[in-house]
């Protein structure tokens, strides 16, 4: 579907739908943690949803660690058994085939990329290096492509504006912040949602990443009131995007393995909106679901 998009601001983006019936649905993608140059990256699994979203032209948001990057010289994170051999190659630097090989990958979808965000694995290139991989990724694809997708900051707000025939229209504000803390085992950091509710009293959909970790919790309820008096309660809905490399795999070996971290499902969530004249943005949420023995 066809939409206008605005910066409102270096971290704020409005994306809005016009002549929007309430038949008209705008499907989506959120998804963060990609990982795409990872050797352990399923790529398999991500064109499919790349795929499916394509097919019902809608957007894809991704919200941080696009990349992985930790294979420069000097990173201490660097296991050599970990690197693609895509990505070595005598003569060429491995940040540049990094940022060849995921244009590529993106090139067909560049017109449903809505945007990409950084997480912290972009921002310890932009740290190190003095390179910011991710604005040069964005600004090709936007030039190769004739496209507009933005270019997030690591924390900020989306609105997903949609305009009916007649000129109303409802507003969706969703915040994305790529994400923090480490596994949880025992809560997934579900502990963090009514710290984030109350952070964000303005949101509708909260939306985190970086912990690989994936749900959704639909359950926070809120007490409201206008400014003539009348008292209402509102949800708001919080996901928690997975991730599309599976650290776990079989359970024989790597860091994951070793800080006997939990297994985690794979990918990020499907999320439809559609148009409601009671003023309001109907969100339906579904979790992409993939059987564990296409993650091995």
């Amino acid at each position: 579907m066809k939409h206008f998009v605005e910066e409102l601001s270096e971290n704020v983006h409005l994306f809005e739908f016009q002549n929007v019936r309430s038949t008209d649905v705008v499907p989506t993608l959120f998804c963060s943690d990609i990982h795409l140059d990872s050797i352990g990256c399923k790529r398999d699994i991500l064109k499919k949803h790349f795929d499916e979203i394509k097919e019902a032209d809608g957007l894809i948001f991704i919200f941080g660690d696009l990349l992985d990057v930790m294979g420069s010289y000097g990173d201490r994170r660097l296991q050599r058994e970990d690197i693609d051999p895509i990505f070595i190659q005598h003569g060429r630097t491995y940040l540049d085939l990094v940022a060849e090989f995921t244009i590529d990958f993106l090139k067909p979808y560049a017109k449903n990329i809505a945007l990409i965000s950084y997480g912290n694995h972009e921002k310890t290139i932009n740290k190190f290096h003095n390179h910011d991989i991710l604005r040069s990724i964005v600004w090709t694809l936007n030039l190769e492509n004739d496209v507009n997708i933005q270019l997030g900051a690591y924390s900020g707000w989306v609105f997903l504006r949609m305009k009916s025939p007649g000129g109303t229209s409802t507003v969706c504000n969703i915040h994305y912040h790529h994400g923090f803390g480490g596994s949880a085992k025992r809560s997934k950091g579900m502990l963090d949602v009514q710290i984030e509710a109350m952070k964000y009293p303005d949101a509708h959909i909260l939306v985190r990443g970086h912990t690989h970790q994936k749900w959704y919790d639909p359950s926070t309820a809120r007490m409201r009131v206008t400014r003539n008096g009348k008292i209402y309660k509102d949800k708001i809905k919080y996901i928690q995007s997975g991730s599309y490399v599976d650290g776990i795999g079989t359970g024989k070996a790597g860091w994951p393995v070793e800080k006997n971290f939990n297994p985690t499902d794979i990918g990020g969530w499907f999320v439809d909106f559609k148009y409601k004249k009671s003023n309001d943005t109907q969100v339906i949420i579904t979790q992409v679901i993939e059987t564990p023995v296409e993650t091995f």
